[in-house]
């Protein structure tokens, strides 16, 4: 058995895919936040489209990379979802009325209503990563330091 002295997996930061994903997605990750901070129980996933087209004008690299860039971008902006079901939990769990199977079946649906959430953001990232892709092809893309591509 030969074993190799190479990593298995490279550094996310040596990765361009995860760097502009990173960087876009931490980008939209504020405003992402003060839209559920400001209404306390919706969330703006306009800025995740933002992200997605900014990760897709940057790392134009063919649909599959765009996608995976994409993808990484809407989990990121997503990431106050994870809040918002938080709040969700504490709010079901501490209601005295219901049953506790009840109780137990609602955090399951609000669950799935979290992960339904991520999934809209990723897709909200997937047509920004598009449009930004199509930019970049139309117009030029400005060379970012550090991105290879």
């Amino acid at each position: 058995m030969i074993v190799s002295r190479t990593p298995i997996h490279r550094s996310l930061l040596e990765d361009d895919a995860w760097r502009v994903a990173l960087i876009a997605g931490v980008a939209a990750l504020p405003f992402t936040t003060a839209s559920y901070v400001q209404t306390g129980s919706e969330i703006d996933f306009g800025p995740v489209f933002y992200a997605g087209l900014l990760a897709g004008y940057l790392y134009g690299s063919g649909a599959t990379d765009r996608s995976r860039v994409a993808t990484r971008v809407g989990i990121i902006g997503a990431l106050p979802v994870l809040w918002q079901f938080g709040d969700m939990v504490v709010y079901i769990v501490t209601e005295p009325v219901s049953p506790p199977w009840f109780r137990a079946f609602i955090v399951a649906i609000a669950a799935g209503f979290s992960l339904l959430s991520v999934g809209f953001a990723v897709v909200i990232a997937m047509i920004g990563a598009w449009v930004g892709d199509w930019l970049g092809e139309t117009v030029g893309r400005i060379r970012v330091p550090g991105i290879g591509h």
